[in-house]
């Protein structure tokens, strides 16, 4: 599915994928995210930070495994975006990656679809659409 504009990160090498939908990004992850390369998801988000793109939906469709260490600078950075007036929605989080998510303590809600958590974005706009 094509969402919009497609942008290469620096280091894409098919872990990160960045499209447009109007005023969101979804970033694609795809792969084990681990200490060893959440520097460069860090620096996506950093980026989208810097530019006020604060609306962001992390596509989890292709991501097998999240190292459980990672779950705190994940929901660090939700609160970050959050405390900017923006957000970080997960999408397509499969049940292994749910689990772990889960037991590090994440209460994210999590949407089966990325279509799901860009229709969430929609209600939070006072006019019903999107920017």
């Amino acid at each position: 599915m094509n969402y919009g504009m497609r942008v290469n990160t620096e280091n894409e090498s098919r872990m990160f994928q960045v499209n447009r939908v109007h005023d969101i990004s979804v970033v694609d992850v795809a792969g084990d995210l681990s200490r060893h390369n959440v520097r460069q998801l860090e620096e996506v988000l950093r980026s989208f930070s810097q530019c006020g793109q604060l609306n962001i939906i992390l596509n989890f469709a292709r991501l097998s495994h999240l190292d459980y260490q990672l779950v705190r600078r994940l929901a660090d950075h939700i609160v970050t975006f959050q405390c900017e007036g923006g957000d970080i929605k997960m999408a397509n989080v499969n049940s292994y990656v749910q689990s772990i998510l889960k037991v590090m303590g994440l209460e994210e809600e999590f949407f089966p679809s990325v279509e799901d958590a860009l229709l969430s974005f929609l209600e939070k706009t006072p006019d019903g659409e999107l920017q």
